[in-house]
């Protein structure tokens, strides 16, 4: 599959890595607002095209999907020409910065019968599938607490996305996204959240602890930072033990369950190579089959997070 790729910063860089290195796809084109951005870009990377715009890539006929790298506040703009003008799309997390975005992007996917899919690469790591048999197993018990954190320390730069507001800043939303996006997927929608932030200069939050309360009483705490360096750990806790996800829990490279602190069970779940190529390989493996959304990561599960995040966020 001929892939094109909106974009020119280190998400960018990496998808480009990711799929030279795939025998079933290849990068045949790249675009950015700035010419002469994607220009460098292709010459650094070996892509044949370099537009710039994102109307001129999905106008492309050498580009059969879209991959949507840009910056957060323009995936909406981004995503949208490109299913407009029927390209397959697969956009970088957050699919867009608020629920309301998201909404619109997701009908005009459905309405126009283009593939779309949040570029979320945490549901297609080796670690997960084992995970959810474990579960399904009831190796834990019943499901009753879910803890999850991710935080590093990002350089306090008000220009960057990190704490940019104009641009989707926020630790919850950029990083803060994970651990929602496993506890929701596992436990389902919250029936009731709460949360407590601190503000980073620029007015977004720096860090943001936040509670879940979902059906049959599973309670979800956790976590996102931009000032500190957190763990990068979850455990999935039941009455008869509970699964650890060894850090970066998020591409984790080692499972193991335990049973009052006895280690009963653990799965090496590393590899080598780019974590981003399963999700390239689902994308492709879709459109191929003619389907408009990924079985395994469907449009509304990304649109139960974003409502999460969004309604949280209204409260910052």
């Amino acid at each position: 599959m001929r892939w094109g790729i909106i974009g020119t910063g280190g998400i960018a860089e990496t998808m480009a890595d990711t799929i030279r290195h795939m025998e079933d796809a290849v990068v045949t084109a790249v675009a950015s607002r700035s010419e002469e951005r994607a220009q460098r870009f292709a010459a650094a990377h070996g892509i044949p095209a370099a537009f710039d715009s994102a109307e001129a890539l999905a106008l492309s006929d050498d580009v059969d999907c879209v991959y949507v790298a840009s910056s957060n506040h323009n995936h909406l703009e981004d995503a949208t020409i490109s299913l407009l003008n029927g390209m397959p799309v697969l956009c970088e997390k957050p699919v867009t910065t608020s629920l309301g975005d998201a909404e619109q992007l997701v009908g005009t996917a459905r309405s126009t019968g283009t593939f779309l899919m949040e570029g979320m690469w945490m549901r297609f790591q080796p670690f997960w599938a084992p995970m959810i048999e474990w579960l399904d197993q009831g190796r834990i018990g019943e499901l009753h607490y879910i803890a999850a954190d991710f935080g590093f320390p990002a350089e306090p730069d008000p220009t960057r996305r990190w704490f940019d507001p104009s641009q989707g800043g926020g630790a919850l939303l950029d990083v803060g996204i994970y651990p929602l996006t496993l506890a929701c997927l596992l436990a389902g929608p919250p029936e009731r959240t709460a949360h407590v932030a601190v503000p980073a200069h620029t007015g977004v939050d720096a860090q943001t602890a936040v509670l879940l309360r979902h059906d049959r009483g599973v309670l979800s705490v956790l976590g996102s930072s931009f000032v500190a360096d957190t763990s990068i750990e979850a455990t999935i806790c039941g009455p008869d033990g509970r699964i650890h996800l060894a850090s970066p829990f998020h591409h984790s490279p080692r499972l193991t369950l335990w049973s009052k602190d006895r280690l009963v069970d653990e799965l090496d779940t590393s590899y080598a190579g780019s974590g981003y190529r399963w999700e390239v390989r689902e994308v492709q493996r879709c459109v191929a089959e003619g389907l408009h959304e990924s079985p395994m990561h469907p449009l509304d599960d990304t649109l139960m997070v974003m409502r999460v995040i969004d309604g949280i966020a209204a409260e910052l």
